[in-house]
């Protein structure tokens, strides 16, 4: 997925797209939490770095429900713009 979407393979990347397919609608927090259980060394940077070059190419989207942190998921095609987050 890296490679079509143009982008290096780095295990950072690697382990975020893998936390977010595993736990979709995930925080930032969650997923720093879920990569760092497989690569202690991977700091909140990289992480934060990692979502913003996921996103941007495609292969994730970030939603923000109203009152509510930014939440992440591998689902891109459809649409969220009525999400409202109750957990």
């Amino acid at each position: 997925m890296l490679r079509e979407a143009g982008l290096r393979v780095t295990a950072p990347r690697v382990g975020v797209l893998a936390a977010v397919h595993a736990l979709p609608h995930s925080d930032t927090g969650t997923i720093l939490h879920r990569v760092r259980s497989e690569r202690a060394s991977v700091s909140h940077q990289a992480v934060y770095d990692c979502l913003h070059t996921l996103t941007t190419a495609g292969l994730l989207r970030r939603l923000e429900p109203s009152g509510s942190v930014a939440r992440y998921e591998p689902q891109i095609g459809d649409n969220h713009h009525h999400l409202v987050c109750r957990a």
